[in-house]
């Protein structure tokens, strides 16, 4: 029967097929589409050009209109365009363009970088297509950064804007064979931080890329011999410099044609050793703009891609200031970045404000704190940060060297610290060690030990093209999902690939073994951050295998970004110089700080210890510890321990096991434990301090707890601005709900956090906060007591106490960044006068000195106007500007620049240009902590310059003065 019926069934499908195919169509016309979009943007000294890219198909016209007159270069865009295809209406403040070139899609417009204006881009029938505002006031700045909460802010009192890279010290460490070390935290190339280099002419493009890596976490060490001085600074006889990533002070190789020639291809200027090129900060942004073709493997941007949003929105703004717990200079980055330039209907474009802070923690260390906060209007989907190293061990300008000359600080076997720590590289002379620790509180998700990439390249993450029929479908991954590469062709010819040198047993930079990816699988894979054997073991390899151009990534856990919250990635670093003698160095496993103290219950009665020491020259070592106490008397011997004089060689790492901390004479509130390890020769290693604080059990009385900041009767907490957060813990054995949570500062007025609040799980801890606490009120020097006090619904009553003290401090000194004296004419015989213009800032002096200081002076030294010359970039020397005498007249390479001269009055009468006092504090007579003088109104009243050109005249263009604001103690 089936036989029978097929002819039928396969004459009805044919039919069918015919009936299909004869069917009649409709056919939909689409509308013809008119777009446009700013594709691109570049900001030039002069101007900001934009790149405007269109779709046309209707009427081949746009109108460019601006809120403000006289925005946009009307002469450039007809050098483009053509004269006839500019139309200005100056009263509309709209310009019509005709775009009639063929197989031609965009145009460059240059608009004012000065002032705050609205560009509007219209269809020809007046129809807005989109809305862009340039040139608007920063919304971050020193005093109210982009963190995620009032805890940070803060926290984060007393930054100072800065438009000149700086180095920041750290503290010095002497050793028993005379010599000394000092850490140094930087951004970018020391290089460039070291002559203070600025800011905006980092920015600059170099070839694909920018001159200087301003996302780059610098460190380096400065290693005095016996017989120098440490304090002569880097350029003395005999001091040296080390740093720890590929192109950090490493201008000296820039021709080597082994660098040059490390990859596939010779590397451009982009990839050069200067500027720090390949060590940056990023996030898969760019996947909203370029979707990958695979799951998990988002694509990701360099922050240094030219003229896109999604690598930087604008110049990135610096900061320093002294930190109030070390009393050490720190300092951080914020740069913006935006999917889209412009905001669509129906077009997702997060923002992500990235803030980047290095500190020295008490040991010396340098901490690399990086927050990524969803600034913009929408939620963030599957939010990833990564953090790139491209690691090289550099000496005085070069990659370290062995005697005979060979580089022996890149292409080095990368160890695990053990136990989930981190990652350690050493030079294979063993004379120098860079260690990443990533076991903090706030440590990456993931981290892996493998290659690098390029800070210019944006890429999909993941590509698939599936090709024609009968072709191969092609697949590629990109960093840092990049899939490892082959020595050779394998079986049965085994020809070497392009990716490896047989000779040097070296991967192709960046390639990594087959086995390998650079640096994750996908956003899932842990690296090497689940590595828990003992320190010294190799990653990614077996000890054999070839090595490949060393880096270090690391990322969050990929996760949802909700406007306004935060994401948080930190880690610490250490480099070593080996010397004749050497102080033991140790890492333990404990983090508890003042203001995030390890939290133990009352009943524990041991702290357990593990962590890690090593020394690279003793034998014989002791560990100590001590707790609540200072004095060198009270430190108790924990552990002896040895290691023989070969792992002394090589700085073996030992691992800390099986030791405890008897708790059983401390069990009320918080204590801070210090170790420290000792060896024969009677160096000693840096203090580690550990803070423990035992929770409060849970009773029939409602019990809370003030967990941060960390504050005693003894030590109160120092608030460093009029406001602070603090944050606990709450519970309640057995009432369901708390009736409040209030607070009383001194003999003040209760206030009410927190009523009726449900204890749904009796016996547990509950959080509490109170954010952006107002203390104005307590601008003195009195130790202050705020009582934290619960109240459940049986009005049991508990309570717990904070204090606080504001300390005598320093003098803060702030200007404007930038003082105009607008556009002038000048003659060499009659003065041009001209008045200052603040746009932006004031001169300030905050004074937190104690009472009775005597009043303070300002003075203001101003050089010579100098014409404004562009920076080609071609340094012939190493920066270093340590020796310069600080005077920019007196500066060797000023003599050939063009200047004006110039004459300087203070209320009408002329004055020396050097230490011109300003204004002076009435001192501080009274109680308060915090003093302000604000002198910007009588800078603004009494200050006049008078131009004149010299007897051979002076071009056009802008003259610059370098302004010294000082600080003068006078006598009341």
């Amino acid at each position: 029967m089936k036989i029978k019926n097929m002819p039928l069934l396969c004459l009805l499908s044919f039919l069918s097929i015919l009936f299909l195919c004869f069917k009649p169509t409709t056919t939909v016309k689409a509308a013809p589409m008119t777009d446009a979009d700013v594709a691109e943007q570049y900001q030039h000294k002069e101007n900001t050009e934009l790149i405007i890219s269109y779709v046309l198909e209707e009427k081949k016209e746009l109108i460019l209109k601006t809120d403000v007159k006289d925005m946009l270069d009307i002469n450039a865009l007809k050098e483009e365009l053509g004269e006839s295809n500019v139309t200005v209406d100056n009263e509309k403040l709209e310009t019509t363009v005709t775009l009639n070139k063929p197989n031609t899609n965009s145009f460059k417009l240059f608009v004012n970088n000065k002032k705050p204006f609205q560009l509007s881009v219209l269809k020809s029938n007046g129809e807005n297509i989109f809305d862009y505002e340039l040139n608007q006031p920063e919304k971050y700045s020193g005093e109210t950064p982009e963190v995620d909460d009032a805890a940070d802010d803060a926290n984060e009192a007393g930054w100072t804007f800065a438009e000149h890279l700086r180095v920041s010290e750290g503290p010095i460490k002497e050793y028993s064979d005379g010599t000394s070390t000092r850490p140094y935290l930087y951004f970018g190339d020391y290089n460039y931080a070291i002559r203070r280099a600025s800011v905006s002419d980092s920015y600059e493009p170099s070839g694909k890329s920018r001159v200087n890596s301003l996302t780059a976490a610098g460190s380096a060490v400065l290693y005095a011999e016996k017989g120098s001085r440490i304090l002569d600074g880097p350029t003395a006889p005999g001091n040296h410099i080390f740093t720890d990533h590929y192109g950090d002070n490493q201008k000296g190789d820039y021709d080597s044609p082994d660098i040059i020639n490390m990859g596939l291809s010779p590397l451009g200027i982009e990839d050069r050793p200067n500027g720090s090129p390949r060590t940056f900060i990023s996030n898969d942004l760019f996947n909203y703009v370029v979707s990958s073709d695979g799951v998990g493997v988002p694509g990701t941007s360099g922050p240094n891609k030219l003229g896109q949003s999604y690598s930087m929105l604008d110049t990135p703004k610096f900061y320093y200031r002294t930190n109030p717990q070390t009393g050490l200079e720190e300092q951080k980055m914020v740069f913006k970045q935006k999917a889209y330039f412009v905001d669509k209907k129906h077009r997702p474009n997060p923002e992500i404000t990235t803030t980047i802070k290095l500190s020295f923690n008490k040991m010396g260390r340098v901490v690399t704190n990086i927050k990524f906060k969803n600034t913009g209007k929408e939620l963030f989907k599957n939010f990833i940060g990564f953090s790139n190293h491209d690691l090289s061990l550099n000496e005085d300008n070069k990659e370290v060297t062995d005697a005979k000359g060979r580089r022996i600080g890149n292409y080095l076997k990368l160890r695990t610290l053990g136990n989930g720590r981190g990652m350690y590289m050493q030079s294979e002379d063993s004379r120098v060690r860079t260690s990443y620790f990533t076991n903090q509180t706030n440590g990456p998700d993931a981290w892996a030990a493998r290659s690098s990439s390029s800070s210019y390249m944006a890429t999909k993450g993941y590509s698939y093209n599936p090709g024609l029929i009968g072709v191969v479908a092609l697949r590629e991954r990109y960093y840092p999902w990049k899939i490892g590469k082959p020595k050779d062709s394998g079986f049965p010819l085994y020809t070497p690939t392009k990716y490896h040198n047989k000779k040097t047993k070296h991967f192709t930079s960046p390639y990594v073994p087959k086995h390998l990816f650079n640096a994750f699988n996908d956003q899932y894979d842990a690296g090497d951050s689940n590595r828990t054997d003992a320190a010294g073991g190799r990653l990614g390899a077996a000890e054999d295998e070839s090595t490949w151009d060393a880096g270090l990534t690391m990322r969050t856990a990929p996760q949802d970004l909700s406007v306004g919250k935060t994401v948080e990635m930190e880690y610490t670093s250490q480099i070593d110089v080996r010397g004749k003698t050497f102080s033991p160095v140790i890492q333990l496993d404990l983090n508890g700080t003042d203001d995030n103290p390890q939290i133990l219950p009352i009943s524990q009665n041991e702290l357990p210890l593990t962590g890690m020491w090593y020394d690279f020259d003793s034998t014989d070592v002791t560990m100590y510890y001590s707790v609540d106490s200072e004095d060198p008397e009270d430190f108790k011997v924990l552990f002896d321990a040895k290691q023989s004089a070969k792992e002394a060689t090589v700085g073996t790492h030992h691992e800390i096991r099986n030791q405890k901390i008897p708790l059983n004479e401390f069990k009320e509130n918080k204590h801070k434990l210090r170790f420290y390890m000792k060896d024969k020769e009677g160096n000693i290693s840096n203090i580690k301090e550990h803070v423990i604080k035992f929770k409060k059990p849970a009773t029939v009385e409602p019990q809370i707890s003030v967990v941060s900041p960390g504050s005693s009767k003894k030590e109160p907490y120092n608030p460093m601005m009029h406001k602070m957060t603090l944050e606990g813990y709450w519970n309640d054995k057995d009432s369901k709900q708390i009736k409040s949570i209030s607070y009383i500062i001194d003999d003040g007025e209760e206030k009410i956090l927190s009523e009726d609040l449900d204890n749904p799980q009796l016996g547990e801890s509950n959080p509490w906060k109170i954010e952006d606490l107002d203390i104005k009120n307590c601008n003195d020097f009195d130790v202050h007591t705020l009582e934290m006090r619960i109240v459940d619904t049986e009005d049991h009553i508990g309570n717990d106490f904070f204090y606080f003290r504001h300390v005598a401090g320093s003098l803060i000194l702030t200007a404007p960044e930038k003082i105009d004296f607008g556009t002038i004419s000048v003659s060499p015989t009659t003065e041009s006068m001209a008045e200052p213009k603040i746009d932006e800032g004031n001169v300030i002096l905050d004074d937190y000195r104690e009472k009775d200081s005597n009043p303070i002076a300002i003075s203001l030294s101003m050089s010579k106007f100098y014409q404004e010359e562009e920076d080609n970039h071609n340094d012939q020397n190493n920066g270093d500007d340590s020796g310069s005498t600080g005077d920019p007249d007196r500066r060797s390479d000023e003599p050939d620049r063009k200047y004006l001269l110039h004459d300087v009055y203070w209320k009408n009468k002329k004055v020396n240009s050097w230490n011109i006092i300003i204004g002076k504090s009435t001192g501080k007579t009274g109680d308060e902590w915090e003093y302000t003088t604000d002198f910007t109104k009588r800078i603004l009243k009494n200050l006049k310059i008078g131009f004149r050109t010299g007897t051979t005249g002076s071009p056009n263009g802008n003259y610059v003065s370098h302004w010294t604001w000082q600080t003068v103690d006078s006598i009341k």
